[in-house]
């Protein structure tokens, strides 16, 4: 009997992450974890952007920190400083990423490689070093606080356990939207993008433009999670923003397994829960928590969500394939496979 991997987790994977999600919620009232939860949901959704750009398109982008800014202070500067409703902000942080995606995605986007990586890696070093410069506008190293929450009726960020099922429910409305454009006409053309560019150009596809339409889905996304960041903890400076955020935000992809639906949320929840673990041995906490992400990357270099091997041949009943075939190698029956797809 031939066992369908990809749509056993399809199927049941999701409602498990929910239940665990649920069980966790209601099992207890530890305020610290319930805080700690709701960031990981926050995160999941800023990594879903990234994933799309990353795990879909096959490029290299740390500008996510810099439309998380966006979002962010949209919405602390439109709130605090202009008494915008906190939805209106929301909105226009949105918008604003959309914006500023679509004029610095369209010249950098023409680089390839570690050209654009750079040119990427130097736009979030830019806007974190505006934000700490521009003291009258973004209020410096300081930042600005008492941002008030969103909120509709009752319902209020400012109430951690209800911050903690509304963050939650928006991870499931990335994740659903993320599979959903994945698996749309835009999806098969960012696979194309990712493993065959030229071919596709040379058959019309606009690459340039699903490029560029990647980079701002990515965008919307930041901004989003950067505007829930701050809506939740009612505070915003630029070290929300530096590299080593950025940095955090490939690592939670890629531990996840990037191209996979679910890696955002794994991969948040080992960054963000894991060296709570440590906390004990505090002087100790950073280099345990390198070794075991180095055991992952050693002994699990398609994530934590890769299939091992002899599952990877049940799937194919018996072997269809080799197992150990390469990442990017041709399918027999001629359709190209992205690296880390869960489909």
């Amino acid at each position: 009997m031939r066992v369908d991997v990809r749509q056993l987790a399809r199927t049941y994977a999701a409602p498990l992450i929910v239940a665990i999600i649920l069980l966790v919620f209601f099992a207890g009232n530890d305020s610290f974890w319930i805080y700690n939860l709701t960031l990981v949901a926050i995160y999941a959704i800023i990594v879903v952007g990234l994933n799309v750009f990353v795990g879909y398109v096959g490029l290299v982008t740390f500008a996510q920190t810099a439309f998380m800014a966006v979002g962010g202070y949209s919405l602390a500067i439109l709130t605090v400083r202009h008494v915008w409703n906190p939805w209106l902000a929301l909105l226009a942080g949105i918008v604003l990423s959309m914006v500023a995606a679509t004029i610095v995605g369209v010249p950098l986007l023409r680089l390839r490689g570690h050209y654009l990586t750079m040119a990427t890696f130097a736009l979030a070093l830019g806007t974190f070093g505006y934000l700490t410069g521009a003291t009258g506008f973004t209020g410096g190293s300081v930042g600005i606080s008492g941002v008030p929450p969103l909120a509709i009726g009752s319902f209020s960020l400012a109430d951690p356990r209800q911050a903690f099922v509304g963050c939650w429910i928006l991870v499931a409305v990335a994740t659903w939207i993320g599979v959903r454009v994945r698996d749309s006409h835009i999806g098969r053309a960012w696979q194309t993008i990712s493993s065959r560019e030229e071919a596709g150009a040379s058959l019309g596809l606009r690459v340039q433009r699903y490029k560029v339409l990647a980079f701002i889905l990515a965008a919307v996304f930041g901004a989003v999670g950067g505007a829930l960041y701050v809506g939740f903890t009612t505070y915003v400076s630029p070290d929300l923003y530096d590299s080593s955020i950025g940095v955090n935000l490939f690592v939670m992809l890629f531990l996840g397994g990037r191209g996979r639906t679910l890696a955002p949320i794994v991969g948040a929840a080992v960054i963000l829960l894991v060296p709570q673990e440590f906390a004990a041995l505090a002087d100790y906490q950073t280099i345990l928590f390198d070794i075991v992400l180095l055991l992952i990357i050693l002994f699990r270099p398609g994530g934590l969500l890769d299939p091992p091997h002899w599952l990877q041949r049940l799937g194919r009943g018996g072997g269809d394939r080799p197992a150990t075939a390469p990442p990017g190698a041709p399918d027999p029956t001629g359709t190209p496979e992205p690296v880390g797809a869960d489909r």
